[in-house]
């Protein structure tokens, strides 16, 4: 295997460059949020490159967490090939460069080639400061957040119960209203478990209803949280952005303009069920956050709870995951994470 030697004069071309001062950030929120909506208005901004999602920490980091000896060139450029093969960093525009990637590592544990791989990629676009947004990174928010000193996290709220609609509609997740409440609500609890070990410094929560009614009050107001400079090109996201999203829907949405009336779906598109069953289990969540429930003190019986997770849901889950054409290759991926980056012997020299 041809290796890429990193020098000291290479690395310390990244790390002592002029733009690479602020510290990173990552967008949190439960997936069918708006976070895709936030990351493309914030990444048209002069200064900031946020990619299409990486799963960095959801996807590939239980693979490799114990991947030989990163100290040993050879293992970390196997290592970083491996991570630009995988199926969500393929769609990046630009595509990573291996060897750029490997002169900016400066750390050598898993944490140090995230860094490492971000740092170059914004730096071929000519950004200063890097953004991460992978949902489902916020339900791993314990091995992220301590590992970037001055991180910061822009967390997106939305009606669980919109975002309950959503899920159900895309080609990943659960698609029962039972479940979908549950998610909600754990995303939530996760979310204010990372506010609490960040403090409110470092934590800034924004509202999709409040985002996508007042797109530049809003954007102040993370920009000024980040340390930056409000830059109008992030309102005309949907003019510049070449999406390579990989649901078509959502596509679809980033290159519109930015929609006012996309909230409060599930008034006509829940059945009264739903909604019951959604309040009962996510009403804590509705309030805390300041949506106005439906009904007053919804129940769900010990009998529909059952019929709900094991007979309702089950069968609408396979429906879906034999449409969904993505889960067999990332399960493939694991698959191959595991088998390629087992150690050899020269990992531990």
């Amino acid at each position: 295997m041809t290796t890429v030697a990193v020098s000291a004069t290479n690395r310390s071309r990244f790390s002592s460059h002029p733009l690479q001062t602020a510290a990173p950030f990552f967008i949190f929120g439960c997936p069918r949020s708006g976070t895709s909506l936030l990351s493309t208005m914030l990444g048209m901004h002069p200064r900031l490159a946020i990619p299409q999602e990486s799963h960095f920490y959801s996807g590939i980091y239980p693979a490799v967490q114990r991947f030989g000896n990163l100290h040993h060139a050879p293992t970390r450029a196997r290592l970083v090939r491996e991570i630009l093969r995988t199926e969500h960093i393929r769609t990046w525009t630009p595509a990573p460069s291996v060897t750029e990637t490997l002169e900016a590592i400066t750390q050598y544990d898993f944490h140090g080639v995230v860094d490492g791989l971000m740092r170059a990629w914004a730096m071929a676009q000519g950004k200063a400061r890097w953004g991460e947004k992978t949902p489902q990174h916020t339900l791993c928010w314990r091995t992220i957040l301590p590992a970037f000193a001055g991180v910061r996290v822009i967390n997106m709220i939305r009606d669980g119960r919109d975002v309950a609609l959503s899920y159900r509609k895309a080609f990943f997740g659960p698609k029962h209203i039972y479940p979908l409440a549950r998610r909600w609500t754990q995303y939530l609890a996760a979310a204010e478990q990372a506010r609490a070990h960040l403090g409110e410094d470092s934590f800034h929560q924004v509202r999709y209803e409040d985002l996508v009614v007042n797109p530049e009050r809003e954007l102040r107001r993370m920009c000024a949280f980040l340390g930056e400079e409000f830059n109008p090109a992030m309102l005309a996201y949907h003019e510049a952005q070449s999406t390579a999203h990989s649901e078509q829907r959502n596509a679809g949405n980033l290159r519109c303009p930015i929609m006012s009336n996309n909230v409060g779906k599930w008034r006509t598109e829940m059945t009264h069920r739903e909604v019951r069953i959604f309040e009962a289990l996510g009403g804590a969540g509705l309030d805390r956050y300041g949506y106005a429930r439906a009904l007053d003190r919804p129940r769900v019986t010990g009998w529909e709870a059952l019929s709900c997770q094991y007979l309702e849901h089950p069968a609408r889950r396979v429906s879906a995951l034999m449409k969904n054409r993505q889960a067999p290759r990332l399960a493939l991926q694991k698959v191959r994470l595991h088998l390629c980056l087992l150690p050899r012997p020269a990992d531990t020299v």
